[in-house]
């Protein structure tokens, strides 16, 4: 299930070879969102790479409550159809709200990120993409059932007597990949489009932030899409990334 969210609360902690930081002075940031797509949002990007500038400054132990968006960017609602499936514009894949700098933290060091709460958003969506997922063979068509969420279930009038007990999960979560670590995963990506592999290259149409990665972005051609995980995390889309799960990148 693809579900809009509102809010994540997490908990940072650098994990470095002196071991945790103080903790003492730990504050609350909130990363707001603003506008209602991504690209009216100074605070969003839609793709990794590592010239895309923080947005916010963080201490190990701060709190971060993340207020972010669907896997789409809000192209469906609950008056949507399989017609707008097949029509969606996948490039908005997947907003993210950040980045965030974490002072103190060095390449080769640790981040433990505790997943403190997830805030449902009143709608969310499960889709079969044409041509995405493992059984892509099996399921041509697209489709779509739409939910109502709260913090005790999602219903659904496409699914008439079925009650899902809330189980949040964050989709997407991850670090920026440096620039080494970016042209392998590039160079990696490229020779399995090349041998037919079903891979998204770098696409600047939508892509945010524009001046980075959009048409005239200044590394157009590096900005990695967010749809696979990767080593830097990302969209590994499990569902124990829940309340209490502590991810170590």
């Amino acid at each position: 299930m693809v579900r809009t969210k509102r809010w994540l609360i997490l908990a940072l902690i650098v994990v470095s070879t002196l071991g945790m930081m103080d903790l003492a002075w730990a504050k609350t940031i909130r990363i707001q969102k603003t506008g209602f797509r991504c690209g009216e949002d100074p605070r969003c990007h839609n793709r990794w790479h590592p010239a895309i500038k923080h947005v916010a400054t963080a201490d190990p132990g701060d709190i971060l409550i993340y207020e972010t968006r669907d896997a789409v960017d809000h192209t469906f609602s609950m008056s949507s159809t399989a017609a707008d499936v097949a029509a969606a514009n996948l490039n908005l894949v997947h907003p993210l709200t950040g980045p965030i700098f974490i002072n103190g933290a060095e390449r080769g060091d640790v981040l433990a990120i505790t997943l403190i709460d997830i805030d449902p958003d009143p709608f969310g969506f499960t889709v079969i993409v044409p041509g995405f997922g493992f059984l892509r063979d099996v399921f041509p068509n697209p489709y779509i059932v739409r939910w109502n969420l709260n913090r005790l279930e999602a219903t659904s009038p496409d699914m008439p007597g079925v009650r899902i007990p809330f189980n949040g999960f964050m989709g997407t979560i991850g670090v920026a990949p440096g620039p080494e670590e970016t042209e392998v995963m590039y160079q990696r990506e490229e020779a399995l489009r090349k041998a037919g592999g079903f891979v998204l290259p770098p696409e600047p149409k939508d892509a945010m932030p524009k001046d980075v990665c959009g048409p005239m972005g200044t590394h157009k051609d590096r900005c990695l899409r967010t749809i696979p995980p990767r080593e830097n995390g990302g969209n590994m889309d499990i569902k124990q990334m829940q309340k209490g799960t502590t991810l170590l990148l």
